[in-house]
């Protein structure tokens, strides 16, 4: 199943990312725009710079120096912000890793993922990964980027 276009789920993200402004600090619509105070978090796999991931990859890992909430997962997104996906929300990571995988940049980390299997984005796509708080009804996507990667 290919990603479709998202219509009103692009304004509902382009009001959140109007909200979170650009430094990753100021609250959303209903959350906080970046890893909880004192968090960093780090795309593991797919690996930043990766070429050749599957079209239909459905696992997003991070890697943070604390767990992140169950509220967060992840919004990955097009070069073209036309097709979005929003996974779901943080679990357990697989071991071990899928691969190619980036160490994060920080000692001992802990490792979860974000998933949603059965969707793709077409051949050559340029994907970025940005974190999502999803706090009840609402949430904010943040500007920070994780990292981007290549499907084939």
């Amino acid at each position: 199943m290919r990603a479709t276009p998202f219509g009103l789920f692009a304004v509902a993200s382009a009001l959140a990312l109007a909200a979170c402004g650009g430094g990753n600090s100021s609250p959303g619509i209903g959350g906080t725009c970046e890893p909880p105070s004192g968090t960093r978090t780090a795309l593991v796999y797919p690996a930043p710079g990766s070429t050749g991931i599957p079209d239909n990859f459905g696992l997003v890992v991070l890697g943070s120096t604390a767990p992140l909430p169950s509220s967060y997962q992840v919004h990955v997104v097009n070069s073209t912000r036309q097709d979005a996906l929003l996974f779901e929300n943080m679990s357990p990571a697989p071991s071990p890793l899928p691969s190619p995988n980036a160490a994060p940049p920080f000692a001992d980390p802990v490792y979860q993922a974000s998933v949603n299997p059965g969707q793709t984005f077409a051949t050559g796509t340029a994907v970025s990964v940005y974190l999502n708080n999803e706090t009840g009804s609402s949430y904010c996507i943040s500007m920070l980027l994780l990292g981007s990667f290549v499907v084939r």
